[in-house]
């Protein structure tokens, strides 16, 4: 699997040249008399995982074929016999191809008009990404132009995890098929590959997977044996799975409000929530900004509590040079799949330099036994599988480069709508590098709504986070006032930034809102 590995990263870096038409040299062997071997190695040459193949033939005659275009369809073209001439058009470039031998190919994407000649008793080889769909053709030229122009109108979708998994597909479709031929379901080489490489990007020395975010937090939790009649002090601004947590193993959330200027837990506001009964702090490194930890840590050390780091938003970010889950006691990751570095599925993982909770949080997790049959303790079902391991495993690859791209998107913001009166901007702790999971906003509440439909009307993608405080939600329903997170819940949205937008898309999210603040006067109070 990790010959594989490395071979899928070489082919994924080549994948990105394949966003036009490709001629491409394909490797012949002559014999003499006996003719020769040509070979089209999907990893090397046409780059899609291959699910049909047709052979199309001129006969006595020169032929015109295709005159047609594919909406999602990707095909690699090669000549066996005699002469093809391809012409293919798409929204403003132009291409022409001709092929004499089996010793190139070519490779084309979907969204081209193609025409194809072909000379006498010419045989041509058709390799296809897709089964036949009729409803995946464009047989008519003028119908052509229009879906092109449809298709180029600006939308920015809020993520674009889509490009991501097109990208990656042949990548996944070998993990499958070696994972059928391993047959390690469940745990095995796969994970531990894994954990190993996780832990070593994170710098702590041990990283167990397990199912979900939500599951790492309640068996850091378990392994602290926090429960009943405990409490645990946790932002009111996060996603409701920082606190289920704590109410999963029995013991009480306490809830702090954020920071008015990055929206994270407040530290100054922590020491005031401890109690005889305080046994952890958990930050939560929200929105991909690192929680200030230096803080946190001394109010921990003072009153003998445990910390425990919320990174589900937060793979790859650092505080003051130090990895965030590196940093704390110990830290849950989540990979559900639209995370920084996600899976194709729940997964999630727990890393820790203690080797003490990290042998607890194994066994806790796989039913409370380390050898099949013998329980030790009363544990769960938390494990994560072989084929989510081996994805996390190369889209860690990426993670680093991905997260440098959700900076330099992030940056464009910063820099085009830093002056924009009316519209707030997250600030970071100093010394902190953030992997801006996800770009949060803020406008008036009474602005936010109509803000909201009117880049909706534009294309534009949108998402809020969060917009209802956990402690005012109906399952905590807390007679506690949070100033800073009731105010910011009715204002706060998350704008489209993803490491597969593209920098016009960005650019285009910059240009809706300043139309909008530029025709409606607002400002924050």
């Amino acid at each position: 699997m990790e010959l594989i590995c490395k071979m899928l990263h070489t082919m994924t870096d080549k994948i990105e040249n394949f966003q036009f038409p490709t001629l491409v040299e394909l490797p012949v062997i002559e014999s003499g008399a006996e003719g020769l071997l040509g070979v089209v190695e999907i990893s090397k040459h046409c780059h899609f995982y291959v699910k049909r193949h047709y052979y199309i033939m001129s006969g006595d005659f020169s032929s015109e074929r295709g005159r047609h275009a594919h909406k999602a369809l990707k095909q690699f073209f090669v000549c066996l016999a005699g002469e093809v001439t391809v012409h293919l058009e798409g929204e403003r470039e132009k291409f022409c191809f001709e092929l004499k031998s089996a010793k190139q190919g070519i490779y084309v994407p979907p969204g081209y008009w193609r025409d194809i000649t072909m000379s006498p008793n010419s045989v041509l080889s058709v390799l296809a990404s897709e089964e036949y769909d009729e409803n995946d053709y464009i047989r008519d030229y003028n119908e052509f132009r229009v879906w092109l122009d449809h298709n180029k109108s600006v939308k920015v979708p809020y993520n674009a995890i889509d490009r991501c998994h097109k990208e990656l597909e042949y990548a996944f479709q070998a993990i499958f098929d070696e994972t059928l031929k391993v047959n390690e379901l469940i745990q095995g080489t796969a994970v531990k590959r894994f954990e190993s490489d996780f832990s070593a990007y994170c710098d702590v020395s041990n990283a167990i997977g397990c199912a979900n975010g939500l599951d790492a937090l309640i068996l850091i939790l378990k392994a602290m044996e926090i429960g009943t009649g405990d409490e645990v002090i946790v932002p009111a601004n996060s996603f409701i799975a920082t606190a289920l947590a704590v109410e999963n193993c029995g013991a009480t959330s306490v809830f702090v409000d954020c920071d008015p200027f990055t929206y994270l837990i407040d530290v100054n506001q922590i020491e005031s929530a401890i109690t005889s009964k305080t046994r952890a702090i958990i930050p939560v490194h929200l929105y991909g900004i690192p929680a200030d930890m230096d803080v946190i840590l001394k109010i921990a050390d003072k009153h003998g509590l445990y910390v425990i780091e919320d990174a589900a938003q937060a793979h790859g970010a650092t505080y003051k040079g130090r990895k965030v889950g590196s940093i704390g006691h110990a830290a849950a990751f989540s990979f559900y799949p639209t995370k920084n570095l996600g899976a194709l599925g729940d997964s999630g993982c727990v890393v820790t330099n203690d080797n003490l909770i990290a042998n607890k949080v194994r066994l806790l997790g796989n039913y409370g036994c380390k050898k099949k049959y013998n329980y030790e303790i009363k544990g769960v079902n938390s494990r994560l599988d072989t084929i989510q391991a081996s994805i996390l495993s190369v889209k860690l690859k990426y993670l680093d480069d991905w997260n440098a791209k959700r900076r330099e998107l992030a940056q464009i913001y910063f820099n085009r709508l830093a002056n924009i009166s009316g519209l707030v901007l997250p600030q970071c702790y100093d010394e902190s590098v953030p992997v801006w999971h996800v770009f949060p906003i803020l406008v008036e509440s009474g602005v936010r709504d109509n803000l909201l439909k009117y880049l909706h009307e534009a294309g534009i993608g949108t998402n809020i986070h969060y917009p209802i405080p956990i402690h005012k939600s109906k399952a905590y329903s807390c007679h506690l006032s949070l100033s800073y997170s009731e105010k910011y819940s009715e204002m706060i949205f998350s704008l489209p930034l993803d490491p597969f937008h593209t920098v016009q898309e960005i650019n285009i999210v910059c240009d809706v809102l300043e139309r909008y603040f530029k025709s409606h006067e607002c400002s924050i109070k």
